[in-house]
């Protein structure tokens, strides 16, 4: 909570007294960030077991472990259970640790005057209209206004993206958790704890957004789980109805009717999605990509749209000469000037002064170190001169040197042909949106003196080297990169034209100014940020609206940052992209759910590539395993039909036995499958997209269907033509339906053909059938083996049938699978 300041009173002109200081506090709350108190580890763990997809586990869990004594299933289900509670409260407990970390920026003291005297008291206890002293080197405490200015920038970068300090004057607005960075200054408290800007961007960041990942499995695994449930519920009351009230056969009727919802259950998509996703960060770890939360990147190899920050993103976030334009014959003199108009020390002072004097050429630093003489007299910059002179004696001669604003040094120079060649020079280096500096120089001690011009310094944040490339690949990618920064426009449009965001020079529709933005209503600024490609002059609110604007149209948004202003986007995101290094900050950090640790754009292409193959993966795993759960289903209420001599198509156990052997070892090569052809080839996957889209669903039943089809009609015919025993029948029928969805992984996995040329290759996949099928043959081969299934002995014709049903299966889905592509579905 906190007050509005009356700028110009007189307790403001003086300060406030002890107790006037007191009972605004009690009124407005202590100077913090809001805090809430976070939830026990019992209250989240609670609120993780109650959402659908765990609710309905933990039923199966216990059923498997009651009703049908499987202990070892059903800790298996439990054991996915806990592994998905412990990762949603890992991510709960992160967004915490970003708002924590926000709080820190807070002062801890701050100086203020108090009953007339120069106190320093904790920053917790300022108050509006509070008068406080700013000396370089602080961090402002609260939100306050200039009263009395002497040269005092502040660094802004961590709320505005702006990369170089901001001078202030009477009047102008600092805020909380910027930098002091020159000169000193007294200014009025106007807003304290959640009312400041970084308060703020505090609230924002109160409510994350789920990936989009985490939204799909939860609905599509309680959709399936639902619908298994109906069908196993019903499957019983069949069988049930067939027993003829026999007392043993109806137990067994509930049996089934039970392990088939239980089967129907896809329980190992979620620890094949987790498999998948913990082999992806491993892989990404090792290119300095670390993620946060497991969902997010998938969910970057979703992004159609990318909002990438200018400063420390697509730049290097450090100032640099760029361009330099020096009168002929004058280069020692230019670089003497620069020296000596320059405060910096070692590597501390301005950034400015800091970039010139590294620009100093190695050929000309003995030389102009010997020129430079002693500093006899200088002229701070200042707003009103635009200017720094200092006067330097050096082997008994004075020297006039001075930097600053072109129009102001220019000004001051004889009327030459020089003078009017830097004017034109300066239009063409801003128009590329650099910041221009004139150097003159004059032989007298004069301050106010008439100069001779001595040329131009152009400073610029560069790109950073892979800025151009990464662009390019998500381009290629089909993502969408829009720029956001604090800069001018005018800078922004240059830097996006140049990393290749902009095909040319901007057009008024491709850059819009957070001040244009803020005059307009949410529907047409909403409009503007969806054509724009740079937004400039952002507000960590315009960061947040982009991002609300593409989410609405239906994309998939990655938003990249490296500062306190970029929190807030970074999680209203579907994925945050926190940009490490020595400008990245920790409340970036801990508020994305990936990091860039060196700072390299160009790993945000291979994070694309790695989510892409990911995202691919978990299809084929998704059409994978709710195939064959599918075709549980058919087989047993088809085989009511086909095969009522049976009585029970398959029994609880072999039922299980189907999930376990299928949906193991095959399950987890196939979500963790090296890539089928490019995966930046591929176009971005759509919001509306789900796993579980239309297309899949209508693939998945085809695929049931034919091997539904061919498993009931191999064993139709080995009852009816050869009258193996029921027994005999139903141990051949499970052989043929684990056959049939081994080789199911292979047509999974294939871009065009189950068996495309070097299938052989993918090893984890070849082992993990082979691993299968040995499990399966000690299954039906041992005494063990086949009292715990249920089993008899087949006869060898069997292991042909079931042989040959697959690869049958195999050759219509292959022609399914070209007569579609032939006609475009």
């Amino acid at each position: 909570m906190t007050t509005a300041s009356t700028i110009g009173t007189p307790e403001a002109a003086r300060g406030l007294t002890s107790t006037d200081a007191m009972q605004r506090l009690a009124i407005s709350g202590p100077n913090a960030l809001p805090k809430t108190t976070p939830p026990t580890l019992l209250a989240r763990v609670a609120k993780q077991l109650v959402n659908p997809l765990s609710v309905i586990l933990l039923v199966a869990g216990f059923i498997t472990i009651v009703v049908l004594r499987r202990s070892g299933e059903g800790a298996s289900i439990l054991v996915i259970v806990v592994i998905n509670t412990a990762m949603a409260v890992g991510q709960e407990r992160a967004a915490n640790d970003a708002m924590a970390a926000l709080e820190q920026l807070v002062a801890p003291t701050s100086k203020v005057w108090r009953d007339g005297l120069v106190q320093e008291i904790l920053a917790e206890g300022l108050v509006a209209d509070d008068l406080i002293e700013l000396a370089a080197g602080d961090r402002v405490p609260a939100d306050a206004r200039v009263a009395q200015s002497s040269l005092m920038a502040v660094d802004e970068a961590m709320l505005t993206g702006e990369s170089l300090p901001v001078d202030k004057i009477a009047q102008d607005q600092v805020f909380a958790g910027t930098l002091v960075v020159r000169g000193s200054g007294q200014g009025v408290v106007t807003a304290t704890g959640a009312a400041t800007k970084l308060g703020q961007i505090a609230t924002a960041m109160e409510k994350p957004t789920d990936p989009p990942l985490v939204r799909q499995l939860s609905v599509n695994a309680a959709q399936v789980s639902v619908l298994a449930i109906v069908v196993g519920v019903l499957v019983g009351i069949g069988t049930y109805l067939r027993s003829a009230g026999q007392q043993q056969r109806t137990a067994e009727a509930v049996l089934t009717g039970v392990a088939l919802a239980i089967a129907a259950i896809p329980e190992g998509l979620s620890s094949v999605v987790l498999s998948a996703l913990a082999l992806g960060t491993r892989r990404m770890a090792k290119r300095g990509v670390i993620v946060r939360r497991l969902p997010a990147i998938e969910a970057l190899g979703s992004t159609s749209v990318l909002c990438a920050d200018k400063t420390g993103t697509i730049t290097s976030g450090h100032l640099e000469v760029v361009d330099l334009l020096v009168q002929p014959g004058l280069d020692e003199e230019f670089w003497t000037a620069v020296t000596r108009a320059n405060d910096a020390v070692g590597g501390i002072g301005d950034p400015l002064d800091i970039a010139l004097l590294d620009a100093v050429p190695a050929p000309h630093r003995a030389t102009v170190a010997a020129q430079v003489g002693e500093r006899i007299d200088s002229r701070p910059f200042s707003a009103e001169t635009r200017s720094m002179s200092t006067i330097h004696e050096s082997r008994g001669t004075a020297h006039l040197s001075v930097k600053g604003a072109p129009e102001s040094i220019l000004s001051r120079c004889a009327t030459a042909p020089d003078v009017t060649r830097l004017s034109q020079a300066v239009e063409a280096l801003a128009g590329r949106g650099l910041r221009v500096l004139a150097v003159a120089d004059a032989t007298t001690d004069d301050l106010d003196a008439g100069l001779r011009p001595l040329g131009l310094v152009a400073f610029g944040d560069p790109l950073r080297p892979s800025a151009i490339g990464a662009v390019a690949d998500c381009r290629r990618a089909g993502i969408r990169v829009v720029m956001v920064t604090g800069d001018h426009a005018t800078t922004a449009g240059a830097v996006a034209e140049a990393v290749g965001i902009l095909d040319g020079p901007a057009q008024p529709h491709e850059v819009i100014d957070g001040a244009a933005l803020a005059t307009m209503t949410p529907e047409a600024a909403a409009a503007a940020l969806l054509q724009a490609s740079v937004v400039a002059r952002v507000e960590p609110n315009v960061k947040t609206a982009l991002v609300d604007a593409h989410r609405a149209r239906g994309a998939i948004v990655a938003m990249t940052g490296d500062g306190v202003n970029d929190a807030p986007a970074l999680r209203r995101a579907d994925v945050g992209v926190a940009i490490a290094g020595s400008g990245g900050t920790d409340v970036a950090r801990r508020a994305a759910s990936i990091i860039v640790t060196d700072g390299d754009l160009g790993t945000i292409a291979a994070g694309v590539a790695e989510g892409r193959r990911i995202a691919r993966n978990l299809g084929n795993v998704v059409r994978y395993l709710l195939t064959g759960n599918l075709t549980e289903v058919l087989v047993v209420t088809g085989a009511l039909v086909v095969l009522p001599d049976l009585r029970t198509p398959l029994l609880p156990a072999q039922l299980l036995w189907i999930n376990l052997i299928t949906d193991g070892l095959p399950g987890l090569a196939l979500g963790t499958d090296e890539p089928v052809g490019d995966p930046l080839a591929d176009p971005p996957r759509p919001r509306s997209d789900h796993l579980l889209n239309r297309t899949r669903l209508l693939g998945m039943v085809f695929d049931a269907l034919v091997i539904t089809a061919i498993g009931l009609g191999a064993s139709w015919w080995t009852d009816t033509r050869w009258g193996w025993t029921p027994s005999v029948v139903r141990s051949s029928l499970l052989l043929t339906l684990i056959a049939c969805h081994l080789l199911l992984a292979y047509v999974a996995r294939a871009r065009h053909f189950a068996f495309e040329p070097a299938w052989w290759r993918a090893k984890p996949m070849l082992a993990s059938i082979v691993g299968s099928i040995l499990l399966q043959v000690v299954a039906y081969t041992t005494p063990t083996g086949r009292e715990l299934l249920g089993l008899s002995a087949v006869p060898p014709v069997a292991w042909l049938i079931a042989g040959g049903a697959a690869i049958s299966m195999v050759g219509v889905l292959d022609v399914r699978s070209a007569v579609l592509r032939r006609h475009g579905g």
